[in-house]
């Protein structure tokens, strides 16, 4: 993985990469060059390992990865043949996305709580891209509210994955190969839903003026888009 390729696993920018790389506070690397610095996805994600919190009652330790296999197991089957990583913040968005369904006693998990979950995840590119095209998270969750009204019981157990889902997933990884990118982040998730073009996630991007070519091109503007840089090299 590049620096630029960290920086958009991580959903930080290259400039906060630089300041882990200063402090020492970062994962391990190889130096190529002075300007050329490659980190392995294994050392990747033990370093991250390494920064989990384990929060409860009288400090005592609780793994949080139950707090994402619900999310996971959502998306098993739907991601497997794609043989791509999720991001921290894709899994957080897909994580925000059951919860919010089952907040509101929906069984089936729409492409409208995906959509809701990445506006949910602070900072990740999904909620960024949007951002800056004028879809701020107040904006996006009165729309939301208006389209999805709670229902009145509460879903019971696990809320299950919408045939729409799995088509959103299978987009954000063909949008993620078109961009040569090694993972699925949010970014690709927001993609896979203008792409599917189904469900009130894809309605609601269209009310709020989010397009793909919008949402593309603003993504050339915060990670490598390998597509993208042909194109504009061949005008």
């Amino acid at each position: 993985m590049s620096i630029e390729d960290l920086a958009a696993y991580l959903g930080d920018s290259k400039r906060t990469i630089y300041k882990y790389i200063a402090s020492g506070d970062c994962p391990a690397y190889m130096r190529i060059s002075a300007k050329n610095i490659k980190f392995d996805r294994a050392d990747v994600d033990a370093w991250l390992e390494s920064k989990k919190v384990y929060p409860g009652p009288g400090c005592k330790k609780m793994s949080n990865l139950h707090m994402v296999n619900n999310a996971k197991e959502l998306i098993k089957n739907a991601i497997q043949s794609s043989k791509l990583p999720l991001t921290p913040h894709a899994q957080n968005v897909l994580k925000s996305a059951e919860k919010r369904a089952h907040m509101d006693g929906f069984e089936i998990v729409g492409t409208e709580h995906i959509f809701i979950g990445i506006v949910s995840v602070k900072d990740c590119l999904g909620a960024t891209i949007l951002k800056n095209l004028g879809a701020d998270t107040a904006k996006c969750v009165e729309i939301y509210e208006k389209l999805c009204k709670p229902i009145e019981t509460n879903g019971a157990g696990k809320a299950k994955l919408s045939e729409d889902i799995q088509n959103v997933v299978q987009c954000a990884y063909e949008q993620a190969n078109k961009w040569s990118h090694k993972y699925i982040g949010a970014e690709h998730l927001l993609a896979g839903i203008l792409i599917a073009g189904k469900g009130l996630g894809f309605q609601i991007l269209k009310k709020l003026g989010v397009t793909l070519e919008k949402v593309r091109k603003e993504a050339t503007k915060l990670v490598v888009c390998q597509d993208c840089q042909e194109e504009r090299n061949t005008k």
